[in-house]
């Protein structure tokens, strides 16, 4: 079955990402380390390994055997979240979720305890987009989150999101990856696909 190269390629690890060396250190040391936010915000342009990280920070901290921080991938869990079949992780769209109604449904599940993982985690992507109301009730969570709970925001556009939010949160930025890096890894890809 065809898979497109942007999927076929993301980065899996912390250690296949390229050009957040600094986010991916600190990343990486807080799961070795069993130290870990409740709630991280992802902030950088479009591109940058966002969700990408968020992906992997949730396989990583699920992890049954972490190798220096980074997921196994070869574990249960590892495997389930790699297919997306994993009940324990899930991803959450603002720019077409929005409104309250989505936030408080999502809210609902909170307290239930993760499936067969660690931990429940939320990605919410393009945060920024949620609606006052939604973010009155993530709000809400943030403040008092079951310890089984972790949020992972990921926005290109850092000044929407309300000051309650971000003080809730550990906050990451992500930069432009350098011409270079892009140049490298596109010639890698090439190189493996022929």
């Amino acid at each position: 079955m065809y898979q497109a190269l942007y999927r076929k390629w993301r980065s899996r690890t912390f250690s296949e990402m390229v050009g957040q060396e600094a986010v991916i250190r600190t990343l990486r040391h807080q799961v070795a380390s069993g130290r870990i936010a409740h709630a991280y915000l992802f902030c950088g342009s479009h591109g940058t390994g966002k969700t990408s990280a968020a992906k992997i920070m949730a396989r990583a901290i699920n992890c049954e055997h972490p190798v220096d921080g980074d997921p196994c991938m070869e574990c249960d869990s590892c495997r389930a979240l790699a297919e997306d079949a994993s009940l324990d992780v899930f991803e959450m769209d603002a720019a077409s979720n929005s409104r309250v109604e989505e936030i408080r449904e999502m809210l609902e599940k909170v307290n239930y305890p993760p499936q067969n993982s660690k931990y429940k985690v939320y990605i919410i992507d393009e945060v920024h987009m949620l609606s006052t109301a939604a973010f009155n009730a993530l709000l809400k969570i943030l403040e008092e989150p079951p310890e089984h709970l972790m949020f992972i925001l990921a926005t290109t556009e850092l000044q929407k999101v309300p000051a309650t939010i971000l003080s809730r949160c550990q906050r990451h930025s992500f930069k432009r990856i350098e011409p270079d890096a892009i140049a490298r890894r596109l010639s890698y890809v090439a190189e493996q696909e022929g």
